[in-house]
This record gives C-alpha cells, structure tokens and sequence, in this order.
C-alpha cells in the first residue's frame, strides 16, 4: 500500500530523505534565499524565482512518510495531548493527525464540491496562478523565516480563493467520543467512516474504544483498514452504505454524514449524491433508514451523535438540514438531548461578512433513545 500512496504522490526514493520527509529537504537553503526583503525589492521576480523550484521538483507541499514513519507518527499521536469538550465547546485548536490523513487517504484529492469541479490541494498546486497567488500569500501574510518552505505553501494553498473538502480533525473525534462515551472497551459506531479521521481519534483513545465503522466507497474502504492495520488495534471495518448495516451492542453512534449534494467523492452508484437527487429523498432514502438501524443497534443507555450543518450550495442555494435532522430523529424514537459547539475559525475580510471576534461553530447534536 504504501509504494501506491507514494506513486500517486509523484514521491521516488531521492525525495525521501526521512521516515517524515517533504521532499524538498535538499532544497531548503535555496528556499532560505527568499526573505522578505527579497520580495519587497522584487516581488514578480521572487514569485518566479519560487514557482520555478516547485514547478521542478513537482511535489505537492504536505508532510509524507515511509511506513516506518507512519508507525512512529501514531505512536506519537496517541501520546499528544488535546483539548476537551469543556462546558458543550469544543475549542479551536486540535490539529494533530490531520497530516497523517491527508497523506494516506489519496482520494481526498480527487473528491469535489457540487458544481465546482475538484478544487483539492493538489488542483491548486498543479494550477499555475493558484501557485502563484499561494506564494504572495506567504510573503505578503507572513512574517519571521522559512516564508516559503513547504509547510507554509501547503497552508497558503488552503487560503486560495475556492471550496475544498475537509476532514474530520482526529483529535476532536477523540475528545467527543471520551465526553459521550466514558465507558472502558466501550463499542462506538461510525456510520460514515470518511478519510480515517475518526477512526484515528477515536481507536488512539485510552479508553481502548472498539471501533466499528461503514462507509460505501470502495477506494477508502481500503486506506481504512490500511490505517487500522498500522494502528493495530483491530477495527471493524465494512464496505457498506449505513442505510444497509445493522449495527449491534453499540455505545455510540458518532458520525460526520454526507450532505446529498455537497460533496462527489465517487462516482460509485452507493454514493448518496448518485443516489439522492433530492433533499426529500435523501431524508427519506439514506437519513432515516441509518437512523433506524442505529436505534436497533443501540444499547438502552446509547447515544447518538451527530455533526451536522445547515449550509449552502455551488449558486448560493440555502439548504436547512438541522432542524429537520432533529425532528425525524425524534419521529423515530430518539430524544434530543443537547448541542455540542465545534468551534471553526473565522478569518477576517472585505466583503465576506466575516467580523473580527466573530462566533463560528458546526454542532454536535446528541440524542438518547426515548425512554418515555
């Protein structure tokens, strides 16, 4: 697996030059010529001068490891401390493990939103004025040394103008199933596995969580058992969309569900965009037969969790999904017990109605089964 993930990433064994490398090691003094004071004497000419090194070298700038080095990165990602639901917030912060996944789950780079056409990393690296507008950003938002080494590339990337699928931030996954499930052994159900987030967070857990997980993707049914191989801690992995899973003796029920026309991660006729044309048939085809095979599978003390969002569309088109996500959750025998606010940063800017000090947070929406 690992030989595959470095093919699609165009690595060859020059540019390893660690078990954690980014493959451009070799050319870090020649990225150190390139202060701030350079650009400001010459900036189109320092922008040439950089887009030239890493046109060259071809390499995406995200971290990359040898297997060795994956084995050593979950290691230290178990031992690394994180922030914890506090009052029903969960804070900002918790970035760990998000390089981990990113290199493993390759076809993250090829998912897309609705309309847009794929706007991943690697599209806006490969897109010349996209790399270019990158590296202003770096000289132009930065201040100190290392303005355009890798690591400060790949984050002025994620800054260009356009969409991008997210995942789930592993350490979040772990400080939520801790607060909603503080049973030792207990058995936690992702009902949309996704690019590993949450099976990396929660399986690093100290409460030796089993972890049981579908997703209907066939390409990330494979990382995901890679990523539990290296993690060896025994998952249950299924290739299944969660409408057609009956899970059992679960404790918990945490997910990150697909919206129905957010986000293409295949075309795979399981998908719920290829599915579900509409809102309607997508609650009534996908978010209600997963709910009741949740409630079935559910320990009597279980709870059910969910991160969802109202949110818009390629065209600006409003779509509510909360509100009704709650009610059909109560329609089928749950009982709404209360909101966990994950907090998102918010950046300041001219015409984005993004206000300084600004609140931005996607909620947990926690439910037990109706006892009443």
């Amino acid at each position: 697996m690992i030989d595959s993930i470095h093919k699609f990433w165009n690595i060859k064994p020059e540019h390893i030059f660690a078990d954690e490398f980014t493959g451009y090691e070799d050319l870090y003094s020649e990225l150190d010529m390139f202060t701030a004071e350079v650009y400001e004497a010459d900036g189109p000419g320092t922008i040439d001068k950089v887009f030239d090194i890493y046109r060259k070298r071809d390499i995406i700038p995200i971290v990359y490891y040898t297997e060795a080095g994956l084995r050593k990165a979950l290691k230290n990602f178990k031992r690394t401390s994180y922030k914890k639901v506090e009052q029903n917030v969960l804070g900002l912060g918790n970035n760990q493990g998000q390089t981990i996944n990113r290199f493993v789950f390759t076809n993250m780079q090829t998912a897309e939103p609705k309309g847009r056409g794929s706007n991943s990393l690697m599209d806006r690296f490969r897109d010349d004025a996209k790399l270019k507008r990158a590296i202003r950003i770096c000289f132009e938002f930065r201040e100190g040394n290392k303005l355009v080494y890798p690591t400060a590339m790949r984050r002025s990337l994620e800054l260009v103008t356009g969409e991008n699928v997210q995942n789930f931030k592993p350490q979040h996954a772990r400080a939520i199933a801790e607060r909603l499930c503080p049973v030792l052994w207990g058995r936690i159900y992702d009902y949309s596995c996704g690019y590993g987030g949450r099976l990396l967070g929660i399986s690093s857990s100290n409460m030796n969580y089993k972890y049981i997980g579908t997703d209907p993707n066939t390409q990330t049914f494979e990382y995901l058992k890679y990523l539990d191989s290296l993690l060896t801690n025994d998952a249950e992995i299924i290739c299944s969309p969660s409408e057609d899973y009956q899970c059992e003796n679960i404790d918990l029920a945490f997910s990150s569900p697909p919206y129905f026309n957010l986000e293409k991660y295949s075309d795979e006729p399981t998908q719920c965009m290829v599915k579900h044309t509409t809102m309607d048939d997508w609650f009534d085809g996908y978010v209600a037969p997963t709910m009741q095979q949740i409630h079935k599978g559910l320990n009597n003390d279980g709870v059910f969790a969910t991160n969802i969002a109202d949110y818009k569309s390629y065209g600006n088109k409003e779509y509510f999904v909360v509100d009704r996500w709650i009610e059909l959750a109560e329609k089928l025998g749950f009982k709404y017990n209360t909101t966990i606010k994950m907090m998102l940063n918010t950046r300041p800017g001219v015409g984005n109605d993004k206000k300084e000090g600004r609140e931005k947070w996607e909620g947990i929406y926690v439910f037990t089964k109706n006892k009443g």
